[in-house]
């Protein structure tokens, strides 16, 4: 599997800041700070665009795909989401809402999803607790697990097991395992796959055509 370094920049201090958002951005210094960015040993490979008043203008890649032996990296490379994807979810979860297919205020439990949480918690815990990651356990449960690549339905059964660390939605500590508990709540809900829901209400009317699921597709 390739690894990449993605790197989100504000380029803040790198241009002058537009008076009222009407100066017109600096593309060529963007670039150079860009490249000289990708020099830099432990950067193998970026892409950055720009979306100016609802369209691209700005697309290009940086380094290559992977040390050593990558391609370059051009503005049609694919890259890895890796938590960006958290994103999607609550996006898809949130418009599901907004049509009345489902609360953010119901609990993880009515949803019949394989998450359990210490002391019962998934009766307790919303789908806007697993969302905004307070649902009371150590941070990263069982990360460990799923890169050793344990069923992730069996690692979220054995959250239950853990000691809580905070009462449900009263402290933030970062999850993966455990949010992914989000796509089986919108599968209940919607009667389609996760990928099947994404798609029809993201990707495709996004024209996201090279986004994808699971590690087949990666």
């Amino acid at each position: 599997m390739n690894v990449f370094r993605i790197a989100i920049l504000l380029v803040a201090g790198w241009l002058a800041a537009p008076a009222a958002l009407s100066q017109t951005i600096d593309y060529e210094r963007l670039d150079s700070r860009l490249a000289l960015l990708a020099a830099d040993e432990e950067i193998v490979g970026l892409a950055v665009a720009v979306v100016e008043n609802g369209e691209v203008s700005f697309a290009k890649g940086y380094g290559v795909t992977r040390l050593g032996d990558g391609a370059p990296v051009t503005d049609q490379t694919v890259f890895r989401w890796a938590s960006l994807s958290k994103g999607v979810a609550s996006t898809t979860a949130v418009r599901l809402a907004t049509e009345g297919r489902l609360s953010l205020t119901d609990t993880i439990a009515s949803f019949d999803t394989s998450l359990r949480l210490p002391g019962g918690g998934e009766t307790r815990a919303t789908l806007e607790n697993v969302l905004s990651h307070m649902i009371g356990i150590v941070p990263n449960a069982y990360d460990t697990r799923l890169e050793d690549g344990r069923d992730p339905v069996d690692i979220r059964r054995a959250l239950g097991r853990l000691r809580a660390t905070c009462a449900v939605g009263e402290c933030h500590t970062y999850q993966n395992v455990a949010y992914d508990a989000v796509s089986e709540a919108i599968e209940t809900r919607t009667g389609l796959s996760y990928a099947e829901t994404v798609s029809n209400r993201i990707f495709e009317p996004l024209e996201m055509i090279t986004a994808s699921f699971g590690r087949a597709a990666l």
